[in-house]
């Protein structure tokens, strides 16, 4: 018993299974049969451990309490219970909070929103120059983009309040924001 095998621990639970069933007089179907249960229950167990640690690891990185609670996969109670299919990862975790913030966006409780979602809606607006204009000059009907710390000032200063003047931009043709110093008028084009 305190001999040293060279034996990987897979052989010497294999060979342990022999000997069991040999010293029952067992035959060796059966003996495979039940190692092959062990096998099972022993890969299924460990796919609950890798589960779990999924699982707290999306709860401190993901902020579930912020996800849907009528979906029982993401229910913020409890971050010990499977949030997600099994198979999946955090990454699909990360897919559906972005559908998520989706729906708060397009719904318009913006008060859900984390402030990653927030600021990633803010680039949007930032990266789109159609949207958010000024005049060229004082006499002048054109309009021009608002560029640069100027654009950033703004963006700023209405912070989630320009959110429904851009989904609004985005459904509507002809519409848009134009800026005068910290104030704006709302105006439709043709």
């Amino acid at each position: 018993m305190g001999q040293l095998s060279l034996l990987s621990r897979e052989q010497e639970k294999k060979k342990v299974f022999f000997q069991l069933g040999n010293l029952y007089n067992l035959p060796k179907d059966i003996i495979i049969y039940l190692y092959r249960l062990l096998a099972i229950s022993i890969k299924q167990d460990i796919n609950l451990v890798i589960n779990f640690h999924k699982n707290i690891l999306s709860s401190h990185l993901c902020c579930p309490n912020h996800m849907e609670v009528d979906n029982r996969l993401l229910k913020p109670e409890n971050p010990f219970q499977h949030r997600y299919p099994l198979g999946k990862g955090n990454e699909w975790f990360i897919k559906m909070g972005v559908k998520h913030s989706q729906n708060i966006n397009y719904n318009g409780f913006y008060n859900q929103l984390k402030p990653r979602d927030i600021l990633c809606q803010q680039i949007k607006i930032y990266g789109d120059h159609q949207f958010l204009l000024k005049p060229r000059s004082q006499q002048s009907q054109e309009q021009q983009s608002l560029e640069g710390f100027e654009r950033i000032h703004f963006i700023n200063k209405y912070n989630t309040d320009l959110f429904d003047n851009y989904w609004e931009y985005l459904e509507v043709d002809g519409y848009n924001l134009i800026c005068h110093g910290d104030s704006f008028q709302e105006d439709w084009f043709e």
